[in-house]
């Protein structure tokens, strides 16, 4: 048995099945960051830092004696949260039941997501995160509204990038006030079309974010390290309802900020 005593859960291989397939279709829409980060990993939940190569000489050495230093580490988050199922609910999936009421599940798939999110472009302190925003070394990108003026925009930005020798391809990453805007612009071609020729790469929905982003997504620059990847463990249960957990270890690197502009969008 692992740490997650999946083998305990009153569940059947069907239901694991569906919670699994559920599971992921939420975190795959909601893990942005994942999408233009180097991801390392995962390692396994043992894995408790990250090595930065360096190391702190101690205060109190006495030079006469054995000198000493303390290496640099960067440690990973444990994060988790419980969510509760019907069992009955569950084993209608065996009856061959349709439309399973999993809203416990999404909700909770989408709260950890958002936590990693989170945690990847605004920081965490707690954890010795620093976050993508603020971290660009570049004047913010300021867009008024002006379809026009967004294409001028961020050809400016990709000049900044060349400029500072930072290559392609590009991706941008957006809330969803940005991502509605960009798609409702169909007049003639598209707006999003034209952008997604001038970037060489993607534009991103974050479900999460009110600000906007302009990447380099050539690679080595932004890393997240996973140990325990995002999973679903066994907590407790009863005659009527199963508790279970999602949980992931992490943490998050800007190796060059040079990749990273922000992007205000002033309505």
């Amino acid at each position: 048995m692992d740490i997650l005593k999946r083998s305990l859960a009153p569940i059947t291989d069907g239901a694991w099945g569906e919670i699994e397939d559920v599971a992921k279709d939420v975190l795959k829409t909601h893990l942005s960051a994942r999408k233009i980060v180097d991801i390392e990993g995962p390692k396994g939940l043992d894995f408790a830092a990250v090595s930065l190569g360096r190391m702190d000489i101690g205060k109190g050495e006495n030079k006469k004696e054995v000198g000493y230093g303390i290496r640099k580490v960067q440690p990973l988050i444990e994060s988790r949260i419980i969510f509760d199922l019907e069992l009955w609910e569950l084993d209608n999936i065996e009856r061959g039941a349709d439309g399973i009421e999993l809203d416990n599940l999404e909700d909770a798939a989408r709260k950890i997501a958002q936590f990693e999110e989170d945690a990847v472009y605004h920081g965490f302190k707690d954890g010795n995160i620093q976050g993508i925003k603020g971290s660009s070394p570049y004047e913010k990108l300021k867009f008024s509204g002006d379809p026009h003026e967004y294409l001028a925009l961020i050809s400016k930005g990709i000049t900044e990038f060349v400029r500072a020798s930072v290559d392609g391809p590009y991706a941008l990453v957006v809330g969803p006030e940005m991502w509605n805007y960009i798609h409702s612009q169909t007049k003639g071609y598209p707006l999003k079309r034209q952008l997604e020729n001038l970037l060489g790469g993607k534009i991103i929905l974050n479900a999460f974010l009110k600000e906007c982003y302009l990447f380099s997504v050539r690679g080595g620059d932004m890393k997240l390290y996973l140990g325990q990847d995002l999973s679903i463990g066994y907590h407790a249960h009863d005659t009527e309802k199963v508790q279970l957990y999602f949980t992931e270890s992490f943490t998050f690197r800007i190796i060059d900020p040079a990749v990273i502009m922000e992007i205000d969008w002033d309505k």
